[in-house]
């Protein structure tokens, strides 16, 4: 059995933007040849991290290790390695040939440079002609796969993406899905990748951590549910789902009517009758990383949530995609944010 390799450990990081603190991270290891994916509102601190994960920023307080050597003793060659895709990238005013071949030209590698930049907008499926586009010529979802493009020619071994499929259309999400999973097969390339898009995310990533107002909130199957929610006659939020059903949170009643409700894939079961339980319909089963487990994901009146099961349940259940379940949250385990 393989040993996973730790490729990240943060010790007692704390970081501060005038005066404010933004992130308050304890203990977090992040693992090698993994997509990660980072989940949390606006604000929570993601787009921090990812700038300290790639030596952009340096934390105000606490240590960064790196293949367990601290960060401020990583020399430069080891951090050309690690490149990060902001959320809103700059694409200089000039042709896509010159916005993929850039961070090349900085490190003075000019070999094959035309079949290197062919090489990666086919990764992005993009075609050969694009190489001599302008800038302005692209559309959002072309102009996002040329930034993607232009840091894979590098081969990194860490890539960082935040809100890479943001303001893109369904098939530039999909080839961007294929791009980083390219990566990950021909390069060993360990990705960090933040995104709104939930499902997305659900569907890339081998794990997933969620933050919120800079704090670690959880690791592994996450899910979330957004306003609007409606008070019950206690004062309890509930969730008002579009095919009529309802599920009331107990022991809501000062939770605000915009919060955020974060639940583990451990604390919702399926045909697991209570008198909390709500119809769903299975739409995918998929394995996890480890051990039996399979997650298995469902749709209650249009929004997906998970649920963890082994596969001898599964097999015993006779559960497929299309298949209608009983699905009982344990509300007390619930995280608001």
């Amino acid at each position: 059995m393989d040993t996973v390799k730790s490729l990240y450990e943060l010790k007692n990081v704390e970081h501060y933007h005038n005066e404010k603190r933004v992130l308050n991270i304890d203990k977090l290891i992040l693992e090698q040849s993994k997509i990660t994916g980072v989940f949390g509102p606006n604000g929570s601190g993601k787009s921090t991290l990812f700038s300290i994960l790639s030596f952009v920023s340096k934390p105000t307080f606490g240590t960064v290790l790196f293949n367990g050597v601290d960060s401020k003793k990583l020399e430069h060659k080891v951090k050309q390695d690690i490149v990060i895709l902001p959320q809103n990238p700059y694409l200089l005013k000039r042709s896509v040939f010159d916005n993929v071949i850039y961070g090349l030209s900085l490190r003075n590698d000019t070999k094959n440079l035309n079949q290197r930049v062919t090489q990666a907008l086919n990764q992005v499926g993009l075609e050969d002609s694009f190489k001599n586009r302008k800038w302005s010529q692209l559309s959002g979802g072309e102009a996002q796969r040329v930034a993607l493009a232009a840091r894979l020619i590098l081969k990194p071994k860490v890539l960082i993406l935040d809100e890479p499929t943001s303001g893109v259309d369904t098939n530039s999400a999909q080839l961007i899905k294929e791009a980083i999973f390219l990566a990950k097969q021909k390069w060993d390339t360990t990705l960090f990748i933040s995104s709104h898009d939930h499902n997305w995310l659900n569907h890339t990533c081998d794990k997933k951590i969620a933050l919120f107002q800079g704090e670690l909130v959880q690791s592994g199957s996450i899910n979330l549910l957004f306003a609007p929610w409606k008070k019950d006659s206690n004062g309890n939020l509930t969730k008002e789902f579009f095919c009529g059903q309802k599920l009331v949170f107990e022991n809501s009643i000062s939770k605000k009517r915009d919060s955020i409700v974060m639940i583990s894939s451990d604390d919702i079961y399926l045909n697991k009758k209570s008198s909390n339980s709500i119809k769903a319909v299975i739409t995918s089963i998929y394995k996890e990383n480890c051990d039996n487990q399979m997650l298995v994901e469902f749709v209650i009146g249009g929004i997906t949530l998970n649920s963890k099961l082994s596969k001898n349940i599964i097999e015993e259940k006779s559960l497929l995609p299309g298949s209608e379940v009983d699905v009982t949250i344990d509300t007390s385990k619930a995280c608001w944010i």
